[in-house]
């Protein structure tokens, strides 16, 4: 099947942007407030979390042990773990999500394997037992069930590199999207693979007129390890300085001798299939689209579940507002950014009619501030979509990273960078109106913002995670208890999970 006969590329003007937003003066009565620590008993790793309202258990993934951790949060100010199973991963492996079923006794997790494809395992939630495996695609990252827990879906990101030296070539196996239907008793009934169409030149994506590359780990000598530095000219010295490692798809790769083969600098200058990564996936409440974030490429990936097949592409442009863009002593937010929103985590709201990305950026560029208007990487921002047409309704400009800095946790040695950076969102509804709560990954915080005017979707609150060390929330999850609603943040870089309470306040929030 020709994938131009399937493929319908839905344009987004690139440049589109809300208007310059006032500081911010939230106007719901609400607040967060934390309620309770969880510790896993290690110094990081705990990454993904995702709850089974009908139980109010969660499952909580470690990237660094391979463990999942299965978590009572029935009373969430006496949070606790009832289980811990090890999933017995290979030399190699790595866990990188988990997703508890709605309603059976399972939760699925996948695993990267590297250079080969990944897997999906399907597990007891009271034993860890394994129920159901199958293989999917290249570096699976994400997965999530659908609300009747019929469909679960993987974004395989195939993020990994392997470079030829005969030939000095970089080549990476290419993202997909794999759809997983389940039986009434959680086993696997069938799977399909979706793959995506080459997106090159396409109306609505932004072609990049100057350097712009994505950081990504390469064994580039082949000896099984990541240098944190290297050689890479071989004079015995490691100096600060870029040097040429080959080719990727015709461009030149370069990398920093002081940033070792961890970061080796992979240029992005076309949208071919290998650099369309899928990133996280949100299924809408009647399980018939599903909308797939896209992150390096800036880019949506529209997929009809009824057809099992990619329909189309939305190009999600930049985000234009004022930004505090320089760490240089002085947090002012009163310089022009026009930032590609290039998000990780994305949902559906109002039953499905927009969806929403957190605009966190991936890569980068040769300048922090490009000139002739060149967009940098990261909207800085929460952006709300028509769903049926791709068509950017507003963003949050520049409230995130304002409201962050007048709670005291603006991350200002990340201003030339992409600031609190928003990385996952949950939606919930207050007395009718969509909410939607982001992490802020650099900000060690969680805000609440209002659609009640999705046209100015509204920052209304922040709760911020304890501790002073590095938190770096990564995955989110809510419930809601005896009527309460509550959050939980999955703390990669502190082993943590933090669990905060959302609150009905007296007045506004400032």
């Amino acid at each position: 099947m020709k994938v131009s006969h399937i493929i319908k590329f839905l344009p987004v003007l690139w440049l589109a942007g809300c208007a310059l937003a006032p500081a911010p003066s939230a106007t719901g009565h609400w607040g967060i407030e934390p309620v309770s620590l969880y510790d896993s008993g290690y110094d990081k790793g705990t990454e993904i979390v995702s709850v089974q309202q009908s139980t109010l258990r969660a499952v909580l993934s470690n990237f660094a042990t391979g463990e999942v951790d299965v978590l009572d949060v029935s009373q969430p100010q006496h949070m606790h773990r009832k289980e811990r199973f090890n999933l017995k991963l290979s030399k190699g492996e790595e866990l990188t999500s988990v997703a508890f079923h709605p309603d059976l006794d399972l939760f699925a997790a996948v695993i990267d394997v590297g250079n080969r494809p990944g897997r999906l395992e399907i597990r007891s939630a009271t034993t860890g037992a394994l129920i159901d495996r199958i293989v999917v695609g290249f570096g699976p990252d994400a997965v999530v069930f659908s609300e009747d827990g019929n469909l679960a879906m993987i974004a395989n990101e195939g993020e990994d590199f392997l470079f030829e030296p005969s030939s000095k070539q970089f080549f990476t196996p290419e993202g997909s999207i794999s759809m997983v239907r389940l039986s009434q008793s959680g086993h696997i009934v069938s799977h399909k693979n979706l793959e995506l169409a080459n997106a090159i030149n396409y109306e609505g994506f932004v072609i990049s007129r100057e350097g712009r590359f994505m950081e990504r780990e390469i064994d580039w000598n082949g000896d099984g390890i990541i240098s944190k530095s290297m050689d890479f000219d071989g004079n015995g010295k490691i100096e600060k300085k870029k040097i040429y490692l080959g080719c990727f798809e015709g461009q030149d790769v370069f990398g920093t001798e002081t940033k070792g083969e961890q970061k080796i600098l992979i240029p992005i200058k076309t949208h071919s299939p290998a650099l369309l990564e899928p990133e996280y996936i949100a299924i809408s409440p009647d399980a018939k689209k599903a909308y797939v974030t896209l992150q390096e490429d800036d880019a949506v990936a529209v997929v009809d579940l009824v057809s099992e097949q990619v329909i189309g592409y939305y190009g999600l442009g930049a985000s234009q507002h004022k930004t505090d863009a320089r760490y240089d002593g002085w947090v002012k937010f009163d310089q022009s950014m026009t930032g590609l929103r290039e998000p990780d985590g994305i949902t559906t709201v109002a039953n499905g009619r927009y969806f929403v990305t957190a605009d966190e950026g991936d890569t980068d560029s040769d300048n922090a501030l490009p000139a002739d208007n060149q967009p940098t990487s990261g909207g800085r921002s929460v952006s709300v979509f028509d769903a049926a047409t791709g068509t950017l309704l507003g963003d949050t400009g520049s409230q995130l990273d304002e409201v962050a800095f007048a709670n005291k946790v603006y991350p200002e040695r990340r201003s030339g960078k992409k600031g609190s950076e928003p990385e996952m969102l949950v939606p919930l509804e207050l007395d009718g109106i969509p909410y939607v709560a982001v992490g802020m990954e650099r900000a060690g915080s969680v805000e609440l913002i209002s659609l009640a005017d999705p046209f100015h979707p509204k920052v209304v609150a922040l709760g911020k995670i304890g501790g002073d060390e590095d938190k770096s929330p990564e995955g989110m999850a809510h419930f809601v208890v005896n009527g309460e609603h509550y959050l939980l943040t999955a703390n990669e870089m502190s082993g943590t999970v933090e669990c905060f309470k959302i609150v009905r306040q007296g007045s506004e929030y400032q």
